[in-house]
């Protein structure tokens, strides 16, 4: 019983007992799943990641990065793996580094960027600058990661 109880608190599902209650089946006292959800949210940090939803978004916010004020974009796919593993981090970075715009954009959702971008594999980040990349980063490695936003918003 108590490994139940200690994956129900993992995974935030109720255990049945069915000791309880003259044989009546209860819900234990398992973590609830929006305060699960909240937990999660915390330990990921503040995030500052916009998805891009159009070509005309990703335009608008091409077009507003500047010297003083790069942007940081997640090429990513739902199917990714290592997309999936390496976006807590990205978010992450987006609270680490303000003076930056973080970006996502979903390849399978926005093709046409891809390829305008010329975007190859998944992960990549790139940095833009006054609408023009100035720096690029293929894969999902935390620490190149830091290390380009770092150098490019320093």
């Amino acid at each position: 019983m108590f490994l139940s109880k200690a994956w129900a608190w993992i995974t935030g599902k109720p255990v049945l007992d069915d000791k309880k209650n003259d044989g009546a089946a209860t819900p234990s006292t398992a973590i609830s799943e929006e305060a699960s959800n909240n937990l999660r949210q915390r330990k990921a940090g503040p995030s500052n990641v916009i998805a891009m939803t159009s070509t005309a978004e990703w335009k608008k916010h091409l077009a507003l990065s500047s010297d003083s004020k790069p942007l940081v974009v997640d090429f990513t796919a739902t199917w990714c793996g290592p997309c999936k593993k390496i976006a807590p981090f990205f978010a992450e970075l987006s609270g680490k580094f303000p003076e930056a715009m973080f970006v996502k954009v979903d390849v399978d959702d926005l093709d046409d960027v891809m390829s305008q971008c010329g975007v190859r594999a998944m992960p990549t980040f790139q940095v833009y600058k006054n609408g023009t990349k100035v720096d690029e980063l293929v894969g999902a490695d935390q620490a190149k990661l830091q290390a380009l936003v770092a150098r490019n918003t320093l």
